[in-house]
């Protein structure tokens, strides 16, 4: 299959559930966290982070919120009427699912369809890649996930540790360290899973809720078939936003220039 095909059989989505503490200096609590403004342009941080998919064809995204949905779904709905783009809810209403859990609830409810590919993306990282690079790795190397990573400097995320051999992710370790060894990635908050992985998303069970696939009882599992994929540079081409300081590298970033486009307004419409 060509990456084409492979992405246009993909639910694209983003995880806008968090709860953001760390981010509280800057919303004060006003707003959810991916609605604050960054950019010389200014638009909601949701915007950015939908950008790079919808430049390439995306069409159609599923949202996932806990925090305040409502104010959200009237940014997605705002965008939908100028675009066409096609927004689908996904909504952690009575409890915390967390981002493999909301998967689950989903896949279960039929609203996520067991038959096609999940690309999940995180809302809290700003990235700027090359998808079909992306896609092409993840198709022709034999596993059925792939991890976004960065393997640049000083990392305060997760790390992916891998098989040196292969790429294959062995574990997630939480871990903070100053430098990256060899063979270690700072995890991206971005993953591919082809679609027979959905069934794996199934057997979490539910008194696990919130879980994510990297800590939850098929992360063994989902290991043995994931790979790592190092994609992005630190402050170049990924700008993580949990706290005032990354909030500050961007506040005033020309985010058009960044994603090589004239104007945001003809992916988005006018904000």
């Amino acid at each position: 299959m060509d990456w084409k095909s492979y992405l246009a059989n993909t639910d694209v989505i983003v995880h806008c559930g968090g709860l953001s503490e760390r981010w509280y200096p800057i919303t004060k609590g006003k707003i959810p966290k991916p609605l604050t403004e960054i950019g010389k342009k200014k638009r909601p941080m949701l915007d950015w982070i939908l950008l790079p998919y919808v430049k390439m064809g995306v069409r159609k995204f599923f949202i996932t919120m806990w925090n305040d949905p409502e104010a959200v779904m009237k940014r997605c709905e705002e965008i939908k009427e100028k675009t066409g783009i096609e927004f689908v809810y996904l909504i952690e209403s009575d409890r915390r699912m967390g981002k493999a859990g909301v998967v689950k609830h989903y896949l279960q409810k039929g609203v996520l369809d067991k038959n096609r590919h999940k690309l999940n993306v995180n809302a809290a990282d700003l990235v700027n890649f090359d998808i079909k690079v992306f896609i092409n790795f993840h198709i022709s190397n034999g596993f059925l996930a792939t991890m976004m990573g960065s393997k640049t400097g000083e990392t305060q995320f997760d790390k992916l540790m891998l098989e040196k051999k292969t790429g294959r992710v062995l574990r997630m370790n939480d871990e903070r360290t100053v430098s990256l060894p060899k063979n270690e990635l700072a995890n991206v908050g971005i993953g591919y899973f082809d679609a027979k992985l959905n069934n794996l998303f199934l057997k979490i069970p539910d008194n696990e809720f919130p879980a994510d696939w990297e800590t939850s009882s098929i992360s063994k599992e989902f290991f043995k078939v994931s790979r790592g994929y190092d994609g992005v540079e630190s402050d170049v081409t990924w700008f993580p936003l949990k706290n005032p300081h990354d909030y500050r590298k961007v506040k005033e970033m020309d985010l058009e220039k960044w994603f090589n486009i004239k104007s945001a307004d003809e992916y988005l419409g006018r904000y």
